[in-house]
């Protein structure tokens, strides 16, 4: 069995978890930008209405070009455990974890924008490479040696 990944695919999981924010954020701000449009719309505030649909809309291209960048950028560099579910189900996790750290921190905590924004990427990327060791696809038939094969003597 696998015991230790190397620095390179602990780095890349890392990035791939912040690049599951920007994949995971891609709906909530088209979503979020329609709703918002919409309710200022209602108001009679046609021009805030606008200006949110189209902010919101502009950020979600930005998170979804961001996705598409760091997986493919990062996706070679990453171990094969990656390619399993528990690899894709962890990774998608932590950056659930992450962008709801980064929701909370933006709208609830009276913070910078910088930190709010820093904060939540730099604790998702630690996290990510930090719980690389112990993925449950480690223990995936790939991750496992294999077992020479041993020939019975006869007497």
């Amino acid at each position: 069995m696998i015991r230790r990944i190397d620095p390179v695919g602990r780095t890349a999981f890392g990035v791939l978890c912040i690049g599951g924010m920007a994949a995971e954020a891609l709906p909530v701000l088209i979503a979020a930008g329609a709703a918002g449009g919409v309710a200022f719309a209602v108001d009679g505030q046609e021009g805030k209405a606008l200006a949110v649909w189209l902010l919101s809309w502009a950020c979600a291209a930005f998170a979804g070009a961001l996705f598409l960048a760091i997986f493919y950028t990062m996706w070679p560099l990453a171990s094969d455990w990656i390619m399993e579910w528990p690899g894709y189900a962890t990774g998608f996790a932590i950056a659930g974890a992450g962008l709801a750290l980064m929701a909370v921190l933006l709208f609830a905590v009276p913070m910078p924008l910088y930190l709010a924004v820093i904060l939540p990427l730099a604790a998702t990327f630690a996290t990510g490479a930090a719980v690389a060791n112990r993925l449950a696809g480690l223990k995936a038939p790939a991750a496992r040696p294999r077992q020479p094969v041993r020939i019975a003597r006869r007497r």
